[in-house]
């Protein structure tokens, strides 16, 4: 027999021989007889070769030779046994007889063993899912024994699925996922440690530190914005490292020489390194450094210059120089002593120099400026006694002379009485004054001639048509109605005049004239109405318009 009947044999049973066909079998056809020929006889034997005794022993002796011979072909060793049957066991011990007998059960327990592969195969899903996540995020580098530890829980789930324990496989299977999503839990703290230690290997120049650690913050999060600005600073470095050292070699020249120009030679520099990253810490340190530095000097320059000014008794100088002082340290005592000390100085021998400009000024005529002086003065020093009469004496001159000068602005306006008064007024003040200057002496010499240039009479001659009436206004003086004419001559002083022209059913007529003396020539001035009122005008009107 060369294949074990699996529906007939049990575990333990003994292997049975196979049958063998009977020896009759193995002969089954009559020996033929032999015919002769000759002499016309025909031989036929008809009797048979077992029926010798001899021969029927040789037949069973043959037979016994024989089922021996396939006996021993025939019948498996025990090697063979053993290896047939253990394909029947498997490998968690139940044969398939037994595997076959396990599957006939009952529909409930084959509906909650079904249930318990599903629920299995849901929970190995999720563990395969977390592994290939944490993988991607090379859990190995940071959790590898924690990783290692759950993926052996998965592998105990592995055997008791084998062997169909299922309770167990899931219980495995949760246990291997519950530390998976643990440790998928941890990305956010490890993220957070990888860019920290990024930083610091950025601030300890570290280029490739800082460029691995960078990328495996962005395996353990894709387009992470810290780790994508960190792995951009440090793809620059080296060159910000190369800057920064350079501007460290400048501002150690400028701790030899004190010149500012090489000051802001350092402040370039680390401007430079921060243009290619701006939270490089060292370059925003030696930048803050270096800008204290420049404050610092500036504020020496000034203070020394202050102080040469001052000693030169250049006290306007000094004043700006340490009022700069103050600018830069505001509020720095020994720069706000010192910018006192020039104002005192500058006081004493401004004070001076301001009461001999206005006296110069007095005597140039010009009041206002002369004024403004003595005021200063006395802003600075109110018990100054030169100050306050020179004060009062050019207050007085500087009106006086505010009044010419409205006076000559407008010599029309004398035509009016009102100004004229005001003017002879002004006029005899002018006169009054004790010593007058050639500024004041021509002054009044042109207020008496405008005086007299508002006296002379002016020859006017005024045209009309005969129609209008015609009106004449002098300013500041009554109504003078001329009526009607052709022409009519006039003599008529100086001043502003309002010449108004009136007609029945046509438009009125204005205008207004300025005369001023000069000449002997005769003024022409025409006043007609010739614009006549559309559709407001009757026929009666109309006639009487034309008579």
């Amino acid at each position: 027999m060369n294949d074990l009947d699996t529906d007939s044999v049990k575990l333990g049973t003994a292997i049975k021989p196979a049958a063998y066909s009977a020896p009759g079998e193995l002969l089954s056809k009559p020996r033929e007889g032999l015919e002769g020929k000759g002499s016309g006889i025909e031989l036929r034997v008809t009797s048979r070769w077992w029926h010798s005794e001899f021969n029927l022993m040789l037949a069973a002796f043959g037979l016994l030779a024989v089922a021996a011979v396939l006996f021993v072909m025939l019948t498996p060793t025990p090697e063979s046994t053993q290896a047939k049957v253990s394909k029947l066991v498997q490998l968690d011990g139940t044969s398939q007889v037994e595997q076959a007998v396990i599957d006939v059960v009952a529909p409930w327990d084959e509906s909650q063993g079904a249930e318990a592969r599903a629920d299995a195969q849901d929970i190995l899903a999720d563990v395969l899912t977390l592994k290939k996540n944490l993988e991607s995020k090379d859990v190995r580098e940071w959790a590898d024994d924690r990783f290692s530890s759950a993926l052996g829980s998965a592998t105990s789930g592995d055997e008791f699925y084998k062997r169909q324990q299922f309770a167990e496989a899931i219980q495995a299977y949760q246990t291997s996922r519950s530390s998976l999503e643990a440790l998928l839990g941890l990305v956010p703290e490890v993220l957070d440690a990888k860019l920290a230690a990024g930083e610091d290997a950025i601030s300890l120049g570290k280029t490739d530190l800082a460029r691995g650690l960078f990328e495996q913050a962005l395996r353990l999060e894709r387009n992470n914005i810290e780790a994508l600005k960190g792995l951009d600073r440090a793809k620059t470095l080296d060159q910000v490292l190369l800057i920064v050292s350079q501007a460290k070699d400048v501002e150690e020249r400028f701790k030899h020489n004190d010149e500012l120009t090489t000051a802001l030679q350092a402040q370039s520099r680390y401007e430079e390194a921060l243009a290619l990253d701006a939270a490089y810490e060292p370059a925003l340190v030696g930048l803050d450094r270096v800008k204290q530095d420049i404050v610092d000097k500036r504020y020496r320059d000034a203070m020394t210059a202050g102080f040469n000014s001052l000693f030169a008794a250049q006290y306007t100088a000094a004043k700006n120089a340490f009022s700069s002082a103050l600018t830069i340290r505001p509020n720095d005592p020994t720069a706000a002593a010192a910018y006192r000390q020039s104002l005192a100085s500058d006081k004493r021998s401004s004070l001076s120099a301001l009461l001999s400009s206005a006296k110069q000024l007095e005597a140039n005529e010009q009041w206002r400026s002369a004024l403004s002086n003595y005021q200063v003065v006395l802003q600075r020093d109110p018990n100054q006694i030169t100050a306050k009469l020179g004060k009062i004496r050019a207050s007085a001159r500087a009106q006086l002379q505010a009044e010419i000068e409205s006076v000559l602005s407008d010599q029309l306006a004398l035509a009016r009485e009102a100004q004229r008064r005001h003017a002879e007024t002004v006029l005899a003040d002018a006169k009054a004054i004790r010593s007058p200057g050639p500024s004041l002496l021509a002054q009044i010499t042109q207020i008496e001639s405008a005086f007299q240039r508002i006296d002379t009479n002016l020859k006017v001659a005024l045209t009309s048509d005969s129609a209008t009436s015609v009106t004449l206004v002098r300013d500041g003086s009554k109504p003078l109605v001329l009526g009607r004419f052709t022409q009519k001559n006039l003599a008529l002083k100086p001043g502003r005049y309002l010449v108004s022209g009136e007609r029945l059913g046509f438009h009125d007529v204005r205008r207004e004239l300025e005369l001023h003396a000069g000449g002997d020539d005769i003024i022409k001035i025409s006043i007609v109405c010739t614009q006549p009122i559309v559709g407001n005008v009757t026929s009666a009107e109309s006639k009487q318009a034309q008579r």
